[in-house]
């Protein structure tokens, strides 16, 4: 029993000490100056394998990207609405207009603090998405392909980060992962917000502490 409790104890001060989150040193000072963020189209990678269907993952991964920052502007505003958090999330039509209309279709290379200056906000969020299967539409995407498929994994990881646009600088990231089977963006948004929230930088509770 002793030996268990022991173990247990351990386990606990390791999963503490490997906690998927980064914070900069001044990241509660970062966040109390932030009044309104944009949610960039995130980076989705479905993770089947077709040497014939590219084309139809792409767009898939496309179209999940564009339901993922829907999910996750319509979480934050519903939070900031409630007065859960301090922040408003600027609306992703606006944000993707935005940037088309400056001739940006893609975020490869980009500049983040460019970005947040260009959409006039005070942070911009980033996300790459590894997804083992489709959320969106997944069973006419199955029947839509040609050939066989393969899925090398079955866990989803969610990586967020939040750049500031004063100093150009990430200053908290937090990395999600989960082998649980999602049915719908909404999901994974939910369960990816709820894994962060004790360490989501722009809580209203926290507002103004300084560490």
């Amino acid at each position: 029993m002793k030996i268990k409790l022991l173990f247990l104890t351990l386990l606990s001060l390791f999963i503490s000490n490997c906690e998927p989150v980064y914070k900069a040193a001044n990241f509660r000072e970062i966040a109390n100056s932030h009044k309104t963020i944009a949610v960039l189209p995130p980076k989705v990678i479905i993770e089947i394998k077709s040497k014939t269907d590219k084309e139809k993952i792409l767009t898939q991964e496309k179209l999940e990207s564009l339901r993922f920052q829907q999910a996750l502007v319509e979480y934050l505003n519903l939070h900031y609405g409630k007065n859960d958090i301090f922040v408003a999330a600027q609306n992703e039509e606006i944000t993707n207009k935005m940037l088309l209309d400056n001739g940006i279709t893609s975020l490869t290379n980009q500049n983040y603090k460019d970005l947040a200056v260009l959409l006039n906000v005070d942070a911009v969020v980033s996300s790459r998405i590894s997804l083992a299967k489709p959320l969106t539409n997944a069973a006419s995407f199955f029947t839509g392909l040609l050939t066989g498929y393969m899925s090398p994994s079955k866990v989803t990881t969610v990586d967020l980060s939040l750049t500031d646009r004063n100093s150009g600088k990430m200053f908290w990231n937090f990395n999600f992962e989960n082998g649980g089977t999602f049915t719908s963006t909404e999901k994974l948004t939910n369960s990816l917000m709820k894994a962060a929230a004790y360490r989501f930088p722009y809580k209203t509770k926290d507002l103004n502490k300084t560490n």
